[in-house]
């Protein structure tokens, strides 16, 4: 089908322009968020105090996230900018690569069509959009691209190299989000179905070997920057894979069915089924090997993003490229087998664009972004204060899940490798906290009024050995008794 390309609303650059502009927007409108804190103080203490993730600071991610982070720490100093930024360009070039599958396996319009469908969801609130730099967001960009290399290498002589370079680029998704390996299986199945199925048997497991060597070399490549800091390979699996299986990584039973039907039934996810019940008007579809591998992505993906029941907005990013392309090649084919006349086509195909923008445009983010500002704004108030009343020798520590901005503001170091307390969740890890706490005593302890979970034993500790100085913003802000005739700045 011939579509003219210079419509704008058809043209590609068009959309990554209006994405582009749009992205910036949504990215302004938070500060700092809860993961952007804890990856920045993690990119920090490693550059400034060589203390590597997994050793001195315990956080249940691979190592591509805290690699970038230390990045930025080394260019700007504390900031969430600058990988926002790279996150806004990884979802571009996402968009692109969508652009050009939906293009390669069907149509010009069915990649336009997907890449819409995909940008403007990635901008979604209920995605957490403006978080742009999260894990997610890099993981989408290279398994995606893991699957363009599959489809650009399928028929061709030089195929070997093709799928090397898709187990590579599989492997750095895995550096940034462990869940990307149910996207692997995905991608191996897509490999036999639709790239392998005519090879012979034996160039079919050489695919899957160069596969799987592809995902070792760039996990190898990935872990360098660990190794020389002194991280051992038992500390990056303990710390990145075995920690998975704590309670702080999976929700309850009772948690993942509410939340299941809160996101799949009760949210702005259900906009996606009157598309995808299109294939009911397309059953054909269903005997095309490509679509056929585009349904087991999918799939697999929704496993995926359903894995540890908490539904962060952000996991569900991992379920979007391949609906998006699905919905690309639906509408697309609805196109063509309903209308032959190529003008009619194009002015219908502008009206599905122009109404899938109405449907997916982030509204949350643009109309209701005031009652937001404050809480960002204080959690870089109270890290300069801290700051300000300590000295670079000083430690802190923040108590909860929620003060990592705070912690990454303050240019100071935790007392504990348990820098929050997400994964302070039994006995053993209540008690090396205490000894953390006892080895090298924060001069300020901050607790959030809410329950920390934190345990007899370290409250103890802290009511013996520290006095309440101030409140602010839901935070008891505790000093060493030793310290306390000491003048303090007040806020």
């Amino acid at each position: 089908m011939t579509v003219n390309k210079k419509i704008p609303l058809t043209n590609q650059y068009s959309i990554l322009l209006i994405l582009l502009i749009l992205l910036l927007i949504v990215m302004s409108s938070e500060k700092m968020g809860n993961d952007e804190g804890r990856w920045s103080y993690i990119g920090r203490v490693w550059c400034e105090n060589s203390t590597p993730p997994y050793v001195g600071a315990i956080e249940n991610k691979p190592p591509g996230i805290f690699e970038l982070h230390a990045i930025s720490y080394i260019l700007f100093g504390v900031n969430y900018f600058f990988v926002r930024v790279l996150g806004v360009v990884a979802i571009l070039f996402s968009s692109l690569i969508i652009y050009l599958i939906g293009k390669k396996l069907h149509t010009h319009l069915a990649g336009i069509f997907s890449m819409v469908i995909f940008g403007f969801t990635m901008t979604w609130h209920q995605l957490n959009g403006a978080y742009t730099a999260q894990t997610e967001t890099f993981m989408v960009l290279f398994s995606t691209l893991s699957f363009y290399f599959i489809i650009k290498g399928a028929g061709s002589r030089k195929w070997k190299h093709w799928v090397l370079l898709s187990g590579f680029s599989m492997g750095l998704a895995i550096a940034f989000k462990q869940i990307a390996v149910t996207t692997t299986l995905a991608l191996i199945i897509f490999f036999i179905v639709y790239a392998a199925s005519n090879l012979t048997n034996k160039n079919k497991l050489l695919g899957l070997i160069l596969l799987g060597s592809g995902i070792i070399i760039s996990t190898i490549f990935s872990l360098i920057p660990l190794l020389v800091s002194g991280v051992s390979l038992v500390d990056y699996i303990d710390g990145a894979w075995l920690i998975l299986l704590k309670p702080g990584s999976s929700a309850s039973i009772m948690l993942y069915v509410q939340n299941f039907f809160r996101i799949w039934f009760g949210s702005r996810m259900v906009s996606f089924y009157p598309f995808l019940c299109l294939l009911f008007l397309q059953s054909g579809l269903v005997k095309n090997k490509y679509f056929i591998g585009l349904l087991i992505w999918m799939l697999f993906d929704f496993i995926g993003v359903n894995a540890s029941g908490y539904y962060y907005g952000h996991q569900i990013k991992q379920f979007i490229p391949s609906v998006s392309i699905i919905i690309g090649v639906l509408l697309n084919n609805l196109l063509m087998n309903r209308i032959s006349e190529k003008s009619v086509r194009s002015r219908y195909a502008t009206i599905i664009l122009i109404s899938s923008i109405i449907l997916l445009f982030p509204y949350g983010y643009l109309l209701n972004n005031t009652h937001r500002t404050g809480y960002s704004d204080t959690n870089r108030e109270i890290g300069r204060w801290l700051e300000e009343n300590t000295k670079e020798a000083d430690y802190v520590y923040i108590a909860g899940t929620g003060g990592n901005p705070i912690l990454s503001y303050s240019g100071r170091v935790s007392s504990s490798k348990y820098f929050n307390t997400t994964f302070v969740t039994s006995a053993v890890e209540r008690e090396l906290l205490l000894f953390d706490l006892e080895e090298k005593p924060p001069l300020y302890y901050l607790s959030p009024k809410s329950s920390t979970g934190i345990g007899e034993k370290v409250e103890g500790y802290i009511m013996n050995n520290y006095s309440l100085l101030h409140t602010k913003s839901g935070y008891e802000i505790f000093k060493r008794n030793s310290l306390s005739s000491f003048s303090t700045k007040s806020f």
